[in-house]
């Protein structure tokens, strides 16, 4: 069980790292925006490319933290069913879910959204009518790195539910 517990955390490793990075990555998405907002208000110097780049850090930041909220059970539950349930029917509805269901569409993520990004990369493909930002393949390559990071991050918490199943004394910090 201890070693199960050793592959949960580093799966759940590369998740923490990006959601470090992502923390930083605030600070520069706050930057740009008061940039942006006090250059409209008080100097007439906005640009689309600006609000482009505040809706990619955005995004990025949103879809490389999946995997990290999931570890650390911060995403949205609907906990109306699940609070009168036992501990062990939410551990065994957590590892399905994972197994059948997050899984297999991130698989489908990684595959379709590699290439939609090799695509974008192939085309040089930028923002439409030339006035954004070019190279729309780096933002486009955050779907796929996040679907990545999104398993990694459910088989972590699946490896932990399947520990606290064996181990009664972990089922409540499991659920």
């Amino acid at each position: 069980m201890e070693r199960l517990l050793a592959v949960s955390d580093r799966l759940a490793g590369p998740c923490r790292v990006v959601a470090r990075l992502c923390g930083w990555l605030l600070l520069v998405l706050m930057a740009v925006i008061l940039y942006d907002v006090i250059g409209r208000r008080f100097f007439s110097t906005g640009s689309f490319k600006l609000q482009e780049l505040e809706w990619h850090i955005h995004g990025a930041i949103a879809v490389l933290c999946f995997g990290y909220a999931y570890t650390e059970n911060a995403h949205v539950r609907i906990d109306l069913f699940s609070q009168r349930m036992n501990p062990k029917t939410r551990l065994w509805i957590e590892i399905l879910a994972v197994a059948l269901l997050l899984i297999p569409f991130m698989v489908l993520l990684v595959w379709y959204g590699s290439d939609f990004a090799w695509r974008s990369y192939t085309r040089a493909e930028g923002s439409p009518g030339g006035v954004g930002l070019p190279n729309r393949w780096i933002i486009k390559s955050a779907i796929p790195i996040g679907a990545v990071l999104t398993i990694f991050g459910g088989l972590s918490v699946m490896l932990r539910a399947i520990v606290a199943l064996k181990r009664p004394d972990l089922v409540q910090e499991m659920v």
